[in-house]
């Protein structure tokens, strides 16, 4: 139900509101609303939980004042909250297509619109969006706001108008005087801070749902699954006879055993195998056993592949863990792989007209990480700029890597090249150290970075002592 004048003392921050506000932005937010007041309407929890607003709230009651329009829902549960609050923050993110008229009205101020009196490009960009705001607004009501001159002109809120078209719901437009337009225009094209993900909590454990199943059959032989087209057209191909390879982050281990029953000498490391909902720690075990072998008695990989695990790193420091563990598992003039999901992918799924899934919705903090709740943990995914996977093959693989797509999917990246520089001690051991004691459920972690240490020095300290006792 729609409030104009909600009290906002009593009100409080949800715990997962990913924005960050920097004081000049803050300060900025605050002469945005004297100026004009509240152009759009908080959304709250019957709870008295903010769920999207947070900061526009701060900044009201650092101007002196007590209400806000408002926008308040009944039982909703964790996981609409959060997506609420990101599309909240994310409705300012009109394309420029959309093409949206409003009625004229005399009236300034708030006036709820019939939706058939609106027009629009239906087919704009932004499908995705408009996908999970439509979702919403059947579940919950017209929850968020468009602003407009009063001859009809829409200055924001575009893609929320042509959700609220789309299901045949009144849009709730704030109309200004015409003479305003520009300014409304400079104010809702600031940015009042970013997103960050940085005081939600890790739960690494659970990124293991975003592995796919792969190459596998059911119990009648037949193949299901989905095929990896790095592995079909890249990888594969250019394997060389008798070389040895680790996956390391294989997944569910599907590509790693059926090239094992071809003969390939491969190895797979995965520390969230799972079954089912269920993580089949033993299973990890064993990989690692059987790394710690060849580990100690044929040294390091002339291969390293790590596919699609760059996306589901939950922090740069977990990002560096994993690039500095295939540095230090591959072999001095070795080959390694390292994929990945691109930023432009995001913009190709931000500006698709195709109705879709609102799984391609992300928000992004400053290092390319989006999160979202899924069964009942935060999960994250990052996705690079050609930038950052240059600056991590240039300190990980050497000048000659190569950032490339290989494969004609433009939302993902390889990194690859030759291992052209050998990481100093002390860091290839942090990456050990972090991977092989990576959390587990109920308080329970991997413990395995002492063995793994050991068999990785002697496996170096042989290619030293062969090599004459060169050392990074």
């Amino acid at each position: 139900m729609f409030h104009h004048d909600y009290p906002v003392d009593q009100l409080r921050p949800a715990p997962y509101n990913p924005r960050r506000l920097d004081e000049a932005a803050f300060l900025a937010l605050q002469r945005a609303i004297r100026a004009l007041g509240m152009l759009k309407p908080i959304i709250v929890a019957d709870n008295g939980t903010i769920i999207a607003g947070h900061q526009r709230t701060r900044a009201l009651q650092a101007i002196g004042q007590s209400t806000a329009p408002a926008y308040v829902i009944t039982g909703i549960n964790t996981t609409d909250e959060i997506r609420f609050n990101q599309l909240h923050n994310g409705t300012d993110l009109d394309t420029g297509d959309e093409q949206v008229t409003l009625p004229p009205s005399t009236m300034l101020g708030y006036v709820d619109v019939d939706p058939r009196l609106v027009s629009g490009a239906l087919r704009s960009a932004g499908a995705t969006l408009r996908h999970a705001m439509c979702s919403l607004l059947t579940l919950y009501g017209p929850w968020g706001g468009v602003v407009a001159t009063q001859s009809g002109t829409c200055l924001s809120g575009a893609q929320y108008a042509l959700a609220c078209k789309l299901v045949n719901m009144p849009i709730r437009v704030y109309y200004v005087a015409d003479q305003e337009a520009m300014r409304v225009r400079a104010i809702f094209g600031k940015q009042y801070g970013t997103f960050s993900y940085d005081h939600l909590p890790k739960t690494t454990y659970a990124q293991t749902f975003a592995q796919m199943y792969r190459v596998r059959t059911d119990q009648d032989g037949a193949p299901r699954g989905v095929r990896a087209p790095n592995y079909d057209r890249v990888y594969i191909p250019n394997f060389r006879d008798g070389e040895r390879i680790l996956d390391f982050g294989c997944g569910q281990g599907d590509y790693v055993r059926l090239l094992q029953a071809q003969g390939v000498r491969i190895w797979g490391i995965e520390f969230y195998y799972r079954i089912g909902d269920r993580l089949n720690t033993r299973a990890t075990h064993q990989m690692i056993d059987s790394l710690i072998a060849t580990l100690r008695e044929h040294g390091r990989f002339d291969t390293v592949i790590c596919e699609f695990v760059l996306n589901s790193t939950d922090s740069i420091a977990a990002e560096q863990a994993v690039m500095g563990c295939l540095n230090a598992f591959c072999k001095p003039g070795g080959r390694i792989y390292a994929s990945g999901r691109s930023r432009e992918g995001v913009s190709i799924m931000l500006g698709t007209t195709a109705d879709t899934q609102e799984s391609g919705v992300v928000f992004l903090d400053a290092e390319g990480y989006s999160g979202k709740l899924l069964k009942g943990h935060w999960f994250y995914q990052k996705y690079h700029t050609k930038t950052q996977c240059h600056a991590l093959g240039q300190h990980y693989l050497g000048p000659n890597h190569r950032v490339w797509d290989p494969v004609g999917m433009p939302s993902c990246f390889l990194l690859s090249g030759l291992k052209e520089v050998e990481l100093a001690d002390t860091e290839a051991a942090a990456a050990l150290a972090f991977e092989f004691d990576l959390m587990w459920p109920h308080g329970r972690s991997v413990q395995r970075e002492a063995e793994v240490l050991d068999a990785w020095r002697v496996a170096v300290a042989r290619e030293r002592e062969r090599d004459g006792g060169a050392q990074p």
